[in-house]
């Protein structure tokens, strides 16, 4: 059987520091090329990588099966919809696309040309994470925190759809709701930039809840799930605490785990190339990828009426 053949579109940030690592590593497929609209960056990191360095973006969907989409969220939709076309199945960072109605139009594009659409909340991949999760279905109580310091500097609207919807992702994934509400609060500062915000789920009396602060004191990210005679914390998605009849256990990643494999990214880029050659639903398709968004744009709904 021939390698898969991917490629990339867009040589962002999150682009260079945890997907090409892995895309440029592996065996399983063969990594094609990268298209960038900026033209020195993307010689300069495909001269970097070896890989080939297109500078048509639909000659680079012609040779691929699947794409990997890094370009800037208000590219999404029109670079995700020429590659469905296309027949490529499609990876993309988180948001789908800039609007709900966008993403909904890519679903349900996906889903009318039978391609594989995949949202890349990397988190739901992270080893500490999927251990919390396993031991949640009789949780009472998880609570959901990532907190910063003097992180308030970009308009709260895209701090909210960036940053904060992982959290949302994530307690829905625990909470495994179908009808995610969205009691809580929000607060901007004069700058209209986000500063916190602080929101609940409930779905079979559990209780799940979301907190962010952009200028606390530590950067933190956690989550903690309380059960009867128990609680599991993942601290910075590296270190797992549990407490237990009054006995606190800490578990350390293996020595030789990669930063990429603690925070997701590794099982996230490997369960999508299983999911287009096994010709199998990726479990965050597009549907349960828009999820998320909703809740965040009934956020800022709320948020914007008073």
């Amino acid at each position: 059987m021939k390698p898969l053949k991917v490629g990339m579109i867009g040589l962002g940030s999150i682009a260079q520091k945890a997907y090409l690592p892995i895309l440029t590593k592996e065996s399983e497929w063969s990594l094609v090329g990268a298209y960038s609209p900026t033209s020195a960056k993307r010689r300069k990191v495909c001269r970097a990588y070896r890989i080939h360095d297109y500078s048509s973006i639909k000659d680079l969907i012609n040779d691929c099966d699947a794409v990997f989409v890094h370009s800037s969220t208000e590219s999404h939709f029109e670079v995700v919809a020429d590659c469905l076309n296309r027949g490529v199945d499609v990876y993309v960072d988180k948001p789908l696309a800039a609007t709900w109605d966008e993403s909904e139009r890519l679903v349900e594009r996906s889903e009318r040309l039978g391609r594989k659409l995949m949202v890349g909340f990397n988190r739901r991949f992270a080893p500490f994470y999927v251990q919390a999760k396993n031991q949640a279905n009789d949780a009472v109580i998880i609570r959901i925190d990532k907190h910063r310091i003097q992180q308030s500097g970009q308009p709260f609207k895209v701090t909210l759809l960036d940053d904060y919807i992982h959290l949302v992702d994530t307690a829905l994934w625990f909470a495994e709701t179908t009808k995610p509400s969205t009691v809580g609060t929000v607060h901007v500062n004069d700058q209209k930039q986000l500063v916190f915000a602080r929101h609940s789920f409930s779905e079979d009396h559990k209780i799940v809840t979301t907190a962010m602060h952009r200028e606390a004191g530590t950067h933190l990210e956690q989550v903690e799930v309380l059960k009867s005679g128990q609680v599991i914390r993942v601290k910075n998605l590296d270190t797992l605490e549990t407490e237990k009849d009054g006995r606190l256990t800490i578990e350390y990643p293996d020595a030789w785990q990669t930063i990429l494999k603690r925070r997701g990214f590794h099982d996230a880029v490997h369960h999508f190339v299983d999911s287009v050659k096994g010709d199998t639903p990726p479990i965050i398709d597009g549907r349960e990828g828009i999820k998320a968004q909703r809740v965040i744009e009934e956020i800022i709904r709320q948020y914007q009426s008073g």
